[in-house]
C-alpha cells in the first residue's frame, strides 16, 4: 500500500497566506502613502493639532522640559531629526498597516479590520505625535509575541517595561492601565461572582479615596473642554462631567455617564461619522467577547487573554477622563493592534 505525500494541502495553505485580502492590504498601504506624500496638507487641521505642538517645540526649543509630555515626545523625535520625521512617521505607519492587514482569512475579518484601521489612519498616521510612539510600542509587543513566538515572560516583561517608561515620562495614566490590566487578566476566565466582587471592591475603593486623587483623575475632562472653549474650538462631541469628581458618588456618576457617551455615541450624536464610530466600537466589543468565550474552551491560549485584558484596561481607564469622542477614538485605535493580535493568534499554535 502506497502513502502519497499530501502536497496539495501544503500548497493550499501557502496560497491562503497571499490572497485577495493580502492584495487589498497592500492597496491600503499604497493609498495611504500617496495621500501622505501628496495630499496631506488638504486634510483637516484638527487631525494634527497635537503634532503642531510637538513640531513647534522641536523648531523653537523646549525639549528640556521633562514635565511636559509634548516636550518629552519632541525630545524623542529630536533624535530622529526634524528633516527625517515625516519619512519616519510614514514608515512606522506603513509597517503598522502591513501587520494590521496580515493573515486575513475571511471576508468578515477583513471588513472588521477596516473598521478599526480607518479611524486609526485618519487620527494617528498623518502627523508625528504621541500616538506614533504608541504605535511603535504596540507593534513591538504584538509582533514579538505573535510572529516571533516569544515566551509569556518576555511578552509581559516588554509590556511592563514599555508602559512604565511611557507612563513615567509621557502619559501617567499608562501606569494606571498596568494596574487595571492585572485585575482584568485575573478575572478573564473567572465566574460572574468574581466580577461582581471585584466591582464592589473597586466601588468601595473609589468611595474611600481622597478627593484630591479623584479630582486629579477625572478633572482633565473639564479642563480640556474649558481650554477648547476658551480658544474658540467647536467640538460637537465634547461633554463635561455632570457631577463634582471630588467625591466618590460624583466620580462614579461621571464614569457611568462617560461610558454611555463613549461606548454608545449614536445615542447622543446622530451623524454618519458617529454611526461609523458605533460600528467600530461594536466590532471591538465583539472581538473581545469572542476572545473570552474561546479562552474558556481553550484555557491554554495566552494571547487572547493577554491582549484582550490589555485592550479592556485601556477602555476602562480612558472612560475616566476622555473629553470627547475624537480623543477616545484616537487613543483607543492607536492600540487596536492588540485586537488584530487576538484574531491572528487563532491561527497560530498554542504559546509556550
Amino acid at each position: 500500500m502506497s502513502h502519497a505525500i499530501p502536497g496539495p494541502a501544503v500548497r493550499r495553505r501557502s496560497t491562503r497566506r497571499f490572497n485577495q485580502f493580502s492584495i487589498a492590504g497592500i492597496l491600503i498601504v499604497l493609498v495611504y502613502t500617496i495621500i501622505y506624500a501628496y495630499f496631506r496638507e488638504m486634510l483637516p487641521e484638527k487631525w494634527s493639532v497635537d503634532s503642531a505642538k510637538i513640531i513647534e517645540i522641536l523648531n523653537y526649543g523646549g525639549t528640556g522640559d521633562m514635565d511636559n509630555s509634548f516636550a518629552v515626545t519632541a525630545a524623542l523625535f529630536a533624535v530622529i531629526g526634524v528633516d527625517n520625521l515625516d519619512v519616519f512617521t510614514c514608515g512606522v505607519s506603513i509597517i503598522f498597516l502591513l501587520f494590521a492587514t496580515h493573515d486575513v482569512r475571511k471576508t468578515g475579518d477583513f471588513f472588521a479590520r477596516l473598521l478599526l484601521i480607518a479611524p486609526c489612519i485618519m487620527l494617528n498616521m498623518f502627523a508625528p505625535s504621541k500616538e506614533t510612539v504608541v504605535l511603535i510600542m504596540t507593534m513591538f509587543i504584538t509582533v514579538s509575541t505573535i510572529y516571533f513566538r516569544t515566551s509569556k515572560v518576555f511578552t509581559v516583561g516588554a509590556f511592563l517595561f514599555l508602559y512604565a517608561i511611557y507612563g513615567v515620562f509621557v502619559r501617567q495614566y499608562y501606569l494606571l492601565i498596568v494596574g487595571v490590566f492585572f485585575m482584568v487578566y485575573y478575572l478573564w476566565r473567572r465566574p460572574l461572582k468574581y466580577h461582581i466582587l471585584a466591582a464592589i471592591v473597586v466601588v468601595g475603593a473609589i468611595m474611600a479615596a481622597p478627593s484630591s486623587i479623584l479630582q486629579t483623575l477625572q478633572s482633565p475632562r473639564d479642563t480640556s473642554n474649558a481650554y477648547a472653549e476658551q480658544i474658540g474650538s467647536d467640538n460637537r462631541t465634547a461633554f463635561t462631567n455632570i457631577a463634582s469628581p471630588a467625591s466618590g458618588p460624583g466620580f462614579l456618576v461621571n464614569y457611568v455617564y462617560a461610558a454611555t457617551v463613549l461606548i454608545t455615541p449614536v445615542l447622543y450624536f446622530q451623524t454618519a461619522s458617529d454611526a461609523f464610530m458605533q460600528l467600530m466600537i461594536a466590532a471591538m466589543l465583539i472581538i473581545l467577547y469572542r476572545a473570552r468565550r474561546k479562552s474558556k474552551r481553550d484555557p491554554d491560549r495566552f494571547e487572547p487573554r493577554f491582549f484582550g485584558s490589555l485592550f479592556i484596561a485601556h477602555i476602562l481607564v480612558q472612560l475616566i477622563f476622555e473629553p470627547d469622542l475624537g480623543s477616545f477614538t484616537r487613543h483607543l485605535t492607536s492600540v487596536m493592534l492588540y485586537l488584530i493580535a487576538i484574531k491572528v493568534s487563532e491561527n497560530k499554535a498554542v504559546s509556550r
